[in-house]
């Protein structure tokens, strides 16, 4: 008998046979491949998604390999892009899957209704506000995270109707937030903050009927503390229609 290499998931009652053709239906966009890149485009094409769009403009470089998923020290001898790099174990893992790449800085042209999900991963937080806007504009669902130092955290958006990243944290108020390159990242927080973006990416994309209202995922993986967290349309966020 032959098994399918996607038995084990098959078996998942959440997802079945019928959340998997959703799955291999499906069209992503991850833009950035470097920690949380890494790990949500290597689970998602292992699981078997239909077609994965990477988005980086990066070198593999040897700080990367403590904490950015399947990158190894032949990528940095070779002097390889992260896109070839990423590409090359990808499609070695799952022949199966379409993989494009676009080696470019983010740009809101690339937010396109090609795509059923975006995923940001990037570590810049004006890129990140950017997105946001784009797929707001386009009422396109995205996923949002980042981390530094221990924490990680993670919010998944589907429609306008759903707070967004300038609820959360208004534009104002980014100073007050942590950068991986300023107080180091546990590569730890890293797959887990990345784990948590594919598996809001799998609930979606297997079973969009069963998306609920935005809530921030926030993780501290030195304390072992996970809180789930409500958040609201904000009066002031301007995509909502605030400060006018």
């Amino acid at each position: 008998m032959v098994t399918s290499r996607y038995d084990r998931q098959l078996k998942i009652e959440q997802i079945g046979s019928k959340g998997q053709a959703n799955l291999e239906k499906s069209n992503v966009l991850v833009i950035g491949v470097g920690g949380l890149g890494s790990f949500v485009a290597s689970e998602l094409v292992k699981a078997g998604v239909g077609s994965i769009t990477l988005v980086d403009f990066d070198q593999v470089e040897l700080t990367n390999l403590h904490r950015q998923n399947l990158y190894t020290e032949d990528d940095v001898k070779n002097g390889l892009g992260k896109l070839e790099a990423m590409k090359q174990h990808l499609q070695a893992a799952n022949s199966n899957v379409k993989i494009n790449t676009i080696e470019q800085k983010y740009s809101s042209e690339l937010i396109t209704d090609q795509y059923q999900l975006v995923v940001d991963c990037t570590d810049n937080f004006p890129v990140k506000y950017q997105i946001n806007r784009d797929c707001f504009q386009k009422d396109l669902p995205h996923i949002f995270a980042t981390c530094a130092g221990n924490q990680g955290q993670a919010m998944f958006m589907n429609s306008t109707d759903d707070a967004c990243l300038e609820c959360l944290y208004p534009q104002q108020d980014i100073a007050k937030l942590g950068l991986s390159a300023n107080i180091g990242t546990n590569p730890m927080i890293v797959a887990i903050t990345g784990s948590l973006e594919a598996s809001m990416a799998m609930k979606f994309l297997t079973r969009p009927e069963k998306v609920v209202p935005a809530k921030l995922m926030v993780v501290d993986n030195w304390n072992f503390d996970f809180r789930k967290i409500g958040v609201h349309v904000s009066s002031n966020c301007p995509l909502h229609g605030g400060n006018k």
